[in-house]
């Protein structure tokens, strides 16, 4: 009976922890700010979380791009790739490779940094 019991309780734990959730389905639509977009507070650590593995100098980046360096940014957002590649647009790589879509309210937050001419300070 006590091994029945113990089997039972771990079969329950396996069944209820194996759960996927994106970020917009874990916090629902919160409220995306994007009054007061700074490279440093908002779109370095984008970057940071989601391109850095693939595109900094501390790795043998992507495409020649290394998204520590301003020029490289400038770049990637002069000719249209950096919106298109991580809004998955058609003609475009999505990025990050082999990744999810990056949320609605980061791709905003970049967008609206393009927008103010990708002021670094």
């Amino acid at each position: 009976m006590k091994r029945h019991t113990v089997a039972i309780i771990f079969s329950t734990i396996i069944l209820f922890s194996c759960n996927y959730y994106n970020e917009e389905e874990l916090y629902g639509n919160e409220i995306c700010d994007t009054s007061n977009i700074t490279y440093d507070e908002d779109i370095k650590p984008i970057l940071q979380q989601n391109c850095y593995y693939c595109h900094s100098s501390s790795v043998v980046y992507s495409g020649n791009l290394n998204l520590e360096n301003p020029e490289h940014i400038r770049r990637v957002v002069d000719n249209g790739k950096l919106l298109k590649n991580i809004k998955h647009e058609a003609d475009g790589d999505p990025m990050p490779q082999g990744g999810a879509k990056l949320s609605d309210c980061k791709i905003n937050k970049i967008e609206k940094w393009i927008n103010l001419g990708t002021p670094y300070k």
